[in-house]
């Protein structure tokens, strides 16, 4: 039987959403950094571009509950572009 999630549950895994996809962000860019075939590094501009996607919806979900976003480091408000 599925446990019924509580406001608390919900808020936890939000954060822990958003540092799971901001752990893969940072693998991402080191693999780039590291990648010399072309393919390979469009393959990770792409995949930049969509976890930087679900990063900004995940940030925006913690400052409309207000609940979660005390324990959101600054920096994670800031979504620079890494690719020009």
């Amino acid at each position: 039987m599925a446990r019924k999630r509580n406001a608390t549950d919900e808020q936890g895994g939000l954060i822990e959403d958003i540092r799971e996809v901001r752990r893969q962000i940072e693998a991402v860019r080191a693999c780039f950094a590291l990648e010399t075939d072309e393919d390979l590094l469009d393959a990770a501009i792409y995949q930049h571009e969509a976890l930087q996607a679900r990063y900004r919806y995940l940030l925006r979900q913690a400052r409309e509950s207000n609940a979660v976003a005390g324990e959101l480091p600054v920096e994670w408000e800031n979504n620079e572009r890494w690719i020009n």
